[in-house]
Order: structure tokens, then C-alpha cells, then sequence
């Protein structure tokens, strides 16, 4: 049921050598443990980069001046200085050739290619048939304060070394890591801006080979469910865009670019750099969409779908359907990249276009293994509408590749919007056939092809909920017509009710489970999601309908655990990488409830081998402990250990690190009331020297006084994440699975800002 970027391919199958898989050198396909080689310049960020990729892929990080001083006893400067550079020269050869040879698979391998050599050159290039080569750029006045020589000579060498490194590379990344200001940033901002580049960084290396990266709990981009490409142009990302609007509630973006950009010299930096902006401010596919005047010379189109666009890694690029021989040179490169055939006619669609025309094209496709094919036409009126919907039937029938089709006259709007399958639209409502996401999702609920449908929250306490406001926002951001409620109920019979209710029957969409049901409700449901099923609590229950044989609709019940998905990414999103998850990595968990059952699944997810809990009634934190050790051996895992800690008078457990993870499930006040709970633990177990992050799972109207003590240790390292932040995280899993969209992120966040500030709730915004 949840397709998670279903644009990116399988993961090629591991290989004993680290050759391409499938296909010849070159490809841009290899061995799930082929080396990565960065290069680039000086202080373009290939060590953190480096450093930064082999804790994620859990690999061996090679550095090119440790290896050559082992090998000299002298730095590559030192060994200059003593020796001349035409004898560095060639000992640095050596020196790559010996580590080119010696670490071809398990490693990352940064700072090769310093003085870029003809003989460096093909060293590299033969390297880059079997191993992806990142060239890693920066902002070319960031390199140039980092060298500090005089910019006539730096701009030479720079035109030289760019030369050299687009040469013997096979991708692009462009590191957009912001200098800190003039005023002394704080280590841990420092930190967590590193912790961004790390996410954008690693999306990056998803793609390149071709891992399927769990971003989102929505439908396929290419299925024929109304899915929605933004249409978005590189002029617009030039002009200063406001990106948080980006990642709004599409399913992919389509970033378009005209002649005179993809055919100017430098399209390779200013992709790249907006690649991965787009990387950074958005969750969803990308797919490049080069336009090009089928009248006019098409040698640098095709050039640049050869040449530049597989560089960067796109999710998908599409391709005008033209000379034969190139885009099977096109495809033989591409990488994991998906290719959508393009097709254009002057008339409106199913009525120029032939049904005998229709094998001929089929031929295409399959002959060089397009993926989708988008069709257009124009002209069109609006009775051609329906004409253009038939045509894309016969088309979905014949093909057995997913099918866009729609008219572009600015008149005929509703052949887009009946397009089921990556409708192109606007930021903003235009003059052209494009419309808003908002404006054709309420088209649609009109036609009621998205009926509208009503979620609740239910539990005891939940009137104080910020929920309603976040998912009623998203909702009308996204003109969806769905409505969000709460109900307080003080049995599971109430819940059992309001899940049965006939008078629910094609309205209710699905329910939200408080406190205290969230265990107690999994008998209720037909299906429950793996996760769900190990930690043993449902927090999100999704109402769909089956049709049986005689045709009788009847309700089927799927539940799901959003709290660890929310708890997992607040703290994946805010850990430094100096206190990067590794084998002796330990958290704690405080409570021992529900979301504490979510909290020790979400650290196990991140690879926490090692979790102590404390909670006041300790049978309570022996029942979740005897649980979980019971559930990991189960498992087959003799590595994890979750133990109880006694008092919080105790030393911390000799044997183990101090915690870098502390996650607090306890509520802020008393249930009932707005009493405050009164607690705090040892100091002495807040003693890591690198710090560590600090999520509260609840948020009420004042701070407590355990976020009162974690704060206070702020200034040693650690990052303090409330709960309106782990409220929206995992908002964003729960709107997806409701309503099989992508979740308008910055809306969503902007409401919990804006309601909690209404209702005088304590927030660290």
C-alpha cells in the first residue's frame, strides 16, 4: 500500500567485484559497494562530506594527505617543499594509483587529483568506468576565501581545475553549506547545518545508486490516482524564491529549463547548486525537464541529456522522441534515472493522432526502455476534452508504461485535470491550462473525485489537542474539503462505536488513538502495520473499503504508529554529527508508556543497540524492558539490551557511555488537570562531552521542569527538541496516510506555530 519514491529503481543486487550491474563501463550503475571518490577543490568540503557519507554507509573513509604522509612521512605541502613539484608529481601517482587499487569496494575516498595531471586524468577515468567520482563544488567566492590568493590567479586556476574535474568526474554535487556569520555561531548550529548537508548529501547518493529512500507515506508519483508535478522553472530558483513553498503538496517537481540555460557553459554548476536546493526544501521526486523547438539544431539538447543531466542524478528527466541511435547512448549512461518519452502534436489529442499510429510508437518505447511517456497536444477546445481522456485510455491499454495526457491550450483546463497521473501545476494560479494544486484538488472534490472525509482525534484529555488546527490547515492549503475533529472518549466501547457507526459509513477517513487506547485498540482492527505490531500500539487507524464478489462495500480497518516516526526523525534531524549513532551509542528513555514503547522502537530504527529506561513506578519500566529484550532476541539480535535504571540518585551504569539520545515520554501535567509534573534526573548522567539531543514527546502551556534542567545544559552540547516538533513530524506521516498526498510540510508547521502560540502553549521555535 505505501509507495515510497517510486521513481527511484530497486538496489542493484551486491556483486563480488565492483564492476557496473547489468551494464558495461560507464553506465553509471555499480556494485552496491563500489568506492565513492570525492574530488574537487580546496575547501570545498570533500573530508566532511567524506566523513559525513562513510558513518551513513558504514564504510572506510580513505583521506588522500593521511594515506600519502604515511606512505612519504611528509604532508603533500611538506613533500613540495622538499622535493619540487614535478617529484610530487609523480610520486602522487603512485600514491593514487596505490589507493585506487587497494580500496576499490567498502570505502569513501576523498581528496585525489590536487594538481590534475594528464596522467591523473586517466588514472581517474578509468576509474569512473566501474566507481562513481562526485566532483563536489562550492560557491566559487567561498573557495576563493578559503585560498586567499589573487583573484586573477585564482580565477586561471580555477577555469583549469574546473576543466579537469568535470573531466574525470561522473556526477555533481554541489555543497551549499552556508558560511557561519561574522558573529561566532554556536557549535551546535554549526552542527545541525552539517546535519542538513548531511541529509541533502546522502539523498544524493540514494540516487546515484539507485536506493529506494524512504521519504514519503504517499502514493506512487506514477500511478493513476491524480497525482500532481510542479511545474518550476530555473529562471524561478534564480529569482530568489521563497523555498519553503516548494515543499507544498506535489508529488514530484518538474524543473524545466529552456535552450539558453541547459546550453550555456556553466549549466553544470548552477544545476547542480539548484539540484540541491531542491534536495534540501522539498521530499518528493525530481524530474528535468529540458524544452526544446523541434524545428531548430537539437545537437545540444541531446547533449545535454547525455552529458549533463545524468550528472546531477535526477529522479527522472524527460526526452523527446528523436533520433534513435543517440537515446540509446543516452540510456546506456543514464544511471538509476528514470526516462519519460516525450511526444508533441500540433492538434488536440485524439483527434489528430491515429489509433494506427499508436504500434509505432509502442515500438519506441519498448526499444529504448522508456518508463512513461507524456503526450500533448494543443489547440484543443473545450468539448476535445473528452476526446483526449479516451485517447489516454487507449494508450494505458496498449502501453505497459504509466501515460500522461493532456491538452496545453489555455482554454482546456479540464484535460489536465482529469489527467490522472503527474498533472503539471503552479505555484500560483496563471493565465495558461496550468492551474494550483489547491485550485485542481477542489475541482476535483467538486466532481467528487476526492469526496470529502472526516478524521478524528479521540482519547481521554484531547480538547487541549494542536492537532485539528495542523491537519485542518493542510487540508485547505491543499483544497482538500476533509474536516478534522476531537472526540473524548473514556472507553474503547465509545471507540468501537464510532469505528462501526453505520452513520460513518462513506465519511469517516480514520481515527487518531490517544492516550490511554493506543494498546488496546490493535483487536479492533483488521490489519496492523509491522512496526505497529512490534512496538504493540496504534496511534493512526486508516478507514478503507474492500468491494466483495456480490458487490456489498465493506469497512476495512488498517493501523499504524506515527509517535515513533515522529520521535525517529526529531532526533535523526537534530543528532550532530559528532554524535553520529555507532555501536556503543546509548539512549534513555523517561516513562514508560505508550510513546515510551515508540520511543525505544524509534531509537532501535536509528541503530541504539543499548537503551536504558527510568520510569517512578519501576514494575512499569520492567514490563517495557522484559518486552522489548524479548522482541529483539526474537528477532535474532543478541546485541540489544534494554535495561532499568532504579533511582535517579544512581551513578550511570559503569559499563555503558553516557547518553547521547534522552527522550522524555512523561506527560507536562497531570491528566485532568493543569497540574505540573514536577521531575528531574542526575546531572551525572547529562555528563557526554559532545552534548547530545533532548526530545520532550509532550508540549502543554509552560515549560517543565525537566526541559528546565536540559536547557541549562544547552551551552554544553545539547540540542532541546519540544514536542510541538515531534507533533508535526509525525503530522506529516498521518496526513499522508489519510489522504495518500504529500504532506504540505511548511503549512502544517506554520499552524502549530500560530496555534500554539494562541493558545499560550510553550514552544522553541
Amino acid at each position: 500500500m505505501l509507495a515510497v519514491n517510486m521513481l527511484a529503481s530497486q538496489p542493484p543486487s551486491p556483486s563480488s567485484t565492483p564492476g557496473p550491474h547489468h551494464e558495461g563501463p560507464g553506465s553509471r550503475r555499480y556494485s552496491v559497494d563500489a568506492t565513492i571518490l570525492l574530488v574537487g577543490f580546496f575547501g570545498a568540503g570533500k573530508k566532511t562530506l567524506g566523513l559525513i557519507a562513510s558513518v551513513a554507509l558504514r564504510r572506510r573513509f580513505i583521506d588522500f594527505d593521511a594515506f600519502f604522509r604515511d606512505q612519504t612521512q611528509r604532508s603533500p605541502q611538506q613533500f613540495i617543499a622538499d622535493h619540487g613539484f614535478k617529484r610530487y608529481r609523480e610520486v602522487e601517482i603512485e600514491v593514487s594509483q596505490d589507493i585506487l587499487t587497494k580500496y576499490q569496494t567498502g570505502c569513501v575516498i576523498a581528496g585525489l587529483g590536487f594538481t590534475a595531471s594528464p596522467a591523473q586524468r586517466q588514472l581517474l577515468g578509468n576509474f569512473s568506468q566501474h566507481h562513481p567520482i562526485v566532483y563536489v563544488r562550492r560557491n566559487k567566492a567561498d573557495l576563493q576565501h578559503c585560498i586567499r590568493i589573487n583573484p586573477d590567479t585564482f580565477d586561471h586556476i580555477f577555469e583549469l581545475e574546473n576543466a579537469f574535474f568535470e573531466s574525470c568526474s561522473n556526477f555533481d554535487f554541489f555543497n551549499i553549506t552556508q558560511e557561519p556569520s561574522r558573529q561566532a555561531e554556536s557549535q551546535i548550529n554549526a552542527s545541525l547545518k552539517l546535519k542538513e548537508v548531511e541529509r541533502i548529501f546522502m539523498a544524493f547518493l540514494h540516487r546515484i545508486f539507485g536506493n529506494p529512500h524512504k521519504q514519503l507515506f504517499s502514493a506512487d508519483p506514477f500511478s493513476a490516482t491524480h497525482t500532481y508535478a510542479l511545474d518550476l522553472s530555473l529562471k524561478q530558483l534564480e529569482a530568489d524564491l521563497d523555498t519553503e513553498v516548494l515543499d507544498a503538496g506535489a508529488d514530484a517537481i518538474n524543473l524545466t529549463l529552456d535552450p539558453e540555460e541547459y546550453s550555456h557553459e556553466e549549466i553544470l554548476a548552477r544545476l547542480s547548486r539548484y539540484m540541491a536546493v531542491l534536495r534540501k526544501h522539498t521530499r518528493v521526486p525530481i524530474i528535468l525537464d529540458a524544452r526544446t523547438d523541434p524545428e531548430k539544431d537539437s545537437t545540444s539538447y541531446l547533449k545535454f541529456l547525455e552529458t549533463v543531466a545524468p550528472r546531477v542524478a535526477p529522479d527522472a528527466f524527460t526526452c523527446v522522441l528523436r533520433n534513435r541511435e543517440i537515446l540509446r547512448q543516452i540510456y546506456a549512461t543514464k544511471g538509476h534515472s528514470k526516462m519519460i518519452a516525450l511526444r508533441h502534436q500540433m492538434g488536440p489529442l485524439g483527434v489528430e493522432m491515429l489509433p494506427s499510429e499508436i504500434p509505432n510508437l509502442r515500438m519506441w518505447l519498448e526499444d529504448l526502455s522508456f518508463e512513461a511517456l507524456r503526450i500533448t497536444g494543443q489547440h484543443a477546445v473545450a468539448e476535445d476534452a473528452l476526446s483526449c481522456v479516451a485517447f489516454r485510455q487507449i494508450l494505458t491499454n496498449t502501453l505497459d508504461i504509466p501515460v500522461i495526457a493532456y491538452n496545453t491550450d489555455p482554454e482546456e483546463r479540464t484535460s489536465v485535470l482529469l489527467n490522472p497521473t503527474l498533472s503539471p501545476v503552479r505555484l500560483s494560479p496563471g493565465q495558461s491550462s496550468i492551474l494550483s494544486l489547491r485550485d485542481t484538488q477542489r475541482a476535483l472534490s467538486s466532481l467528487s473525485l476526492r469526496p470529502e472525509k472526516l478524521f478524528k482525534i479521540v482519547g481521554q484529555d484531547v480538547r487541549h489537542s494542536l492537532s485539528p488546527a495542523m491537519h485542518d490547515a493542510a487540508y485547505a492549503a491543499c483544497g482538500l474539503s476533509h474536516k478534522y475533529d476531537y472526540g473524548e472518549v473514556q472507553s474503547l466501547r465509545e471507540i468501537e462505536v464510532i469505528l462501526r457507526a453505520p452513520s460513518f459509513g462513506g465519511l469517516l477517513g480514520g481515527l487518531i488513538i490517544s492516550l490511554p487506547f493506543k494498546n488496546d485498540v490493535l483487536p479492533l482492527l483488521d490489519q496492523i502495520s509491522p512496526d505497529a505490531r512490534d512496538i504493540n500500539a496504534v496511534n493512526t487507524v486508516v478507514l478503507e473499503h474492500k468491494v466483495q464478489p456480490n458487490g456489498v462495500r465493506t469497512p476495512f480497518y488498517r493501523g499504524y504508529n506515527t509517535d515513533y516516526i515522529g520521535i525517529k526523525d526529531c532526533v535523526h534531524s537534530h543528532l550532530s554529527p559528532a554524535n553520529a549513532i555507532r555501536s556503543g551509542s546509548t539512549a534513555l528513555i523517561i516513562g514508560a508508556g505508550g510513546m515510551a514503547h515508540a520511543a525505544v522502537y524509534a531509537c532501535y530504527q536509528l541503530g541504539v543497540r543499548q537503551i536504558f529506561v527510568y520510569n517512578r513506578t519501576i514494575s512499569n519500566a520492567q514490563k517495557l524492558a522484559r518486552y522489548y529484550n524479548v522482541w529483539a532476541r526474537s528477532k535474532g539480535d543478541k546485541i540489544f539490551n534494554l535495561d532499568v535504571l532504579q533511582s535517579t540518585q544512581d551513578p550511570w551504569p559503569a559499563n555503558s557511555r553516557l547518553p547521547t539520545i534522552v527522550i522524555s515520554c512523561i506527560p507536562g501535567r497531570h491528566v485532568g488537570t493543569r497540574s505540573p509534573v514536577i521531575f528531574q534526573i542526575s546531572d551525572n548522567w547529562l555528563e557526554s562531552q559532545t552534548g547530545g539531543v533532548f526530545v520532550e514527546v509532550g508540549y502543554g502551556p509552560s515549560k517543565t521542569s525537566l526541559m528546565e534542567q536540559m536547557t541549562s545544559g544547552s551551552m554544553k552540547g545539547w540540542v532541546i527538541v519540544d514536542g510541538l516538533k515531534v507533533l508535526v513530524k509525525q503530522g506529516i506521516t498521518q496526513y499522508e496516510l489519510f489522504t495518500q498526498r504529500p504532506a504540505p510540510v511548511h503549512i502544517m508547521r506554520q499552524a502549530v506555530q500560530e496555534e500554539a502560540i494562541k493558545k499560550g502553549y510553550f514552544h522553541m521555535w
